[in-house]
C-alpha cells in the first residue's frame, strides 16, 4: 500500500530552517531537491504520529489530510529527522553554500544536481578539508569580537567578517570557510589561545535557540581538555537545544548547563529540559534521586548500573537492552518502558507507567504490586503467572477482566493496534481490550488468538495463513475494504460480524 505524508508543514519547516544560511539560488535548490529527497528518505517517516514539538501545528490541515488519505486507500506517514539525518543535510549544505567559491562551473548547474549526487560531492569534500593543509589565509583581528575572557589568554571570540571565517576554516580544517556560512544567519563562534590559534568551532543558531554544531579541529568531537571551556560558552549562550554529538552536556529547565561527566554532583530533583543522553559512556557513576527528564534518557552501552530513586522520564527509558542495570527504582515513573531483552529482574513496588510496558522476553517472573499502566501492557504468561490484585491498565482493575491468573499465551492488556507488538503466525496471543489492525497489505494474523473485545479490521489484505488462524473473539469483529463478505470458517465471533 503506498504512503503519504499528512504533516508536510513540518517537512517544510525543516528545509527553510536548515536552508535559510543559504542563497537565494541554495534555498531554491533545497527546496526542491532536498524536500524531495527527504519525502523518499525511510529514515524520516514514522506511521506513528510523533509527539508535539516546538512547530506552529497544523492540527486541521493534518486531520484533512488524514481524511484524505483513508479516501485514496493510502497509508498516513509522518515525517520526523532523525540526528543523523540533520547532521548529514548540515554537511550537505555546507557544500552546497560554500559552491560558488571551490567550483563556481558546478555551481552554476546547481538547480540540475540531485540531493544523492550533491551528498557525494559533499562527503569528499568534507573528507578533503579534514585530510589537506591548504593555503593559509591571514586572520582578519577586525572580524573577531571578544565574547568571553576565560583567563591565560584563553578567549571565546566571535566571527563576523567572511575573512575571520575563512581563517577559521583553514586552521581548523572545516568548512566554516569558503562562503558558506558569510550571510550569518547563525553565529559562529571560535575558542582562541594566547597565540590565537583556534581549537573549537561553535556553531550557535539564536533564531532556534540550538547549538547547530560544535567541532575541534577536522570535524572531530571536542576533547575532554576543552570541556570547562565549552561550557563557560555554553552558559553564556544558554540555549534550549544542543547538537546530537553534544553528549557531555545536557541543559536544565532553568538554563543551566550540566557537565553530563559530572551527574553524581548533581542536586537532587535536578530537572533536564531535553533528553539525556548517556550512551557509550562509562564515566557516570551515579544520578541524583529526584531526576526529572523532560525527553527520553537513553542508557545504550552506559557504564551504569542503579538508577536513581524518584526517577521521572517524560518520553522513553531507552536502551536498557544494552545496559547493566537490573532492577528499576523505587518512585519510578515513566512514559514508554521497553524490558524486551534487557538484564532488569525486578520493577520496584508503585511504578508508574504512563503509555506503554513491554516486559516480553524479559528476565522479570513477577508484576510488582501498585503497578499502574497509562494504555497497554504486554507480557508473556508462560513466564509471568499471577495478576497483583491492585494492577491497573489504562485506568481498569486488571483483576476485574482476567482473574487471579493470567493465559500461558503472549497477554497483551489494553486497547491496542498491530504495530504495538510484534507477532508471527506461530504465535498464540490473549488481548483484553480492543485490537485493531488498519493499513496493512499483507496481514499475518498469529496461529491462535483470543480477543476479549472487539476486532476491527480496515483496509487490510489477509495473507493465507491469516484465513486459516484460530480466533476467538469474544465481541464485535468489523471488516472494512477487507475483501471478504464473512469471516473465515476457523474464526469464531461471539458478538456481531460487520462486514463492508
Amino acid at each position: 500500500m503506498a504512503d503519504m505524508f499528512v504533516n508536510p508543514p513540518d517537512l517544510d519547516r525543516f528545509v527553510e530552517a536548515r536552508a535559510r544560511r543559504l542563497d537565494e539560488a541554495g534555498r531554491t535548490w533545497a527546496r526542491r531537491h532536498l524536500r524531495r529527497f527527504l519525502m523518499r528518505d525511510p529514515r524520516c517517516r514514522t506511521r506513528r504520529r510523533p509527539r508535539p514539538g516546538g512547530g506552529d501545528g497544523d492540527g486541521d490541515g493534518e486531520a484533512r489530510l488524514l481524511e484524505k488519505a483513508r479516501r485514496l486507500n493510502l497509508s498516513p506517514v509522518w515525517f520526523v529527522a532523525p540526528p543523523e539525518v540533520d547532521d548529514e543535510v548540515g554537511r550537505v549544505l555546507d557544500w552546497i553554500g560554500s559552491l560558488p567559491e571551490i567550483d563556481a562551473r558546478l555551481a552554476g548547474k546547481l538547480e540540475r544536481i540531485p540531493y544523492e549526487h550533491a551528498r557525494g560531492h559533499a562527503d569528499r569534500w568534507h573528507q578533503r578539508l579534514t585530510r589537506t593543509r591548504r593555503t593559509a589565509v591571514a586572520d582578519d583581528p577586525g572580524g573577531t569580537e571578544p565574547v568571553l575572557d576565560l583567563g591565560r589568554g584563553w578567549r571565546w571570540v566571535r566571527l563576523t567578517t567572511p575573512r575571520a571565517l575563512d581563517y577559521e576554516g583553514r586552521r581548523m580544517r572545516n568548512c566554516v570557510g569558503d562562503g558558506s556560512y558569510d550571510r550569518f544567519c547563525t553565529e559562529i563562534y571560535s575558542l582562541r589561545d594566547s597565540a590565537n590559534q583556534p581549537h573549537c568551532t561553535v556553531e550557535h543558531d539564536p533564531e532556534r535557540d540550538r547549538i547547530q554544531q560544535a567541532r575541534a579541529r577536522a570535524n572531530q568531537d571536542i576533547p575532554p581538555r576543552h570541556g570547562d571551556r565549552v561550557a563557560a560558552l555554553l552558559e553564556l549562550l544558554r540555549p534550549k537545544r544542543l547538537n546530537a554529538r553534544l553528549t557531555e552536556f545536557a541543559v536544565a529547565e532553568d538554563g543551566a548547563i550540566l557537565r553530563v561527566s559530572r551527574a553524581a554532583d548533581w542536586p537532587r530533583d535536578t530537572r533536564i529540559l531535553n533528553h539525556l543522553v548517556l550512551s557509550n559512556r562509562d564515566d557516570v557513576e551515579a544520578l541524583p534521586d529526584g531526576l526529572h527528564v523532560n525527553g527520553s534518557l537513553i542508557l545504550a552501552n552506559c557504564g551504569l548500573r542503579r538508577l536513581p530513586r524518584d526517577l521521572t522520564v517524560c518520553q522513553a527509558l531507552a536502551g536498557l537492552a544494552l545496559s547493566p542495570v537490573t532492577a528499576l527504582p523505587e518512585g519510578l515513573t515513566v512514559r514508554v518502558l521497553n524490558l524486551e531483552d534487557s538484564m532488569v529482574k525486578s520493577i520496584a513496588p508503585g511504578t508508574r507507567v504512563l503509555k506503554e510496558l513491554n516486559l516480553v522476553h524479559s528476565p522479570v517472573r513477577a508484576l510488582p504490586a501498585g503497578l499502574k499502566v497509562g494504555k497497554l501492557l504486554i507480557l508473556d504468561g508462560t513466564v509471568i503467572h499471577e495478576v497483583p490484585p491492585d494492577l491497573v491498565v489504562a485506568g481498569r482493575r486488571v483483576r476485574d477482566m482476567v482473574g487471579p491468573r493470567l493465559p500461558e499465551t503472549t497477554v497483551v492488556i489494553g486497547d491496542a493496534a498491530a504495530a504495538d507488538f510484534m507477532f508471527d503466525s506461530r504465535d498464540s496471543i490473549t488481548v483484553f481490550g480492543r485490537l485493531r489492525f488498519t493499513r496493512w497489505p499483507q496481514l499475518e494474523i498469529p496461529g491462535s488468538m483470543v480477543v476479549h473485545g472487539d476486532l476491527e479490521l480496515s483496509e487490510v489484505g489477509l495473507a493465507p495463513g491469516a484465513l486459516r488462524a484460530r480466533v476467538v473473539v469474544h465481541g464485535d469483529a468489523t471488516l472494512h475494504d477487507t475483501g471478504l463478505d464473512a469471516v473465515p470458517e476457523s474464526w469464531t465471533v461471539h458478538g456481531r460480524v460487520v462486514c463492508d
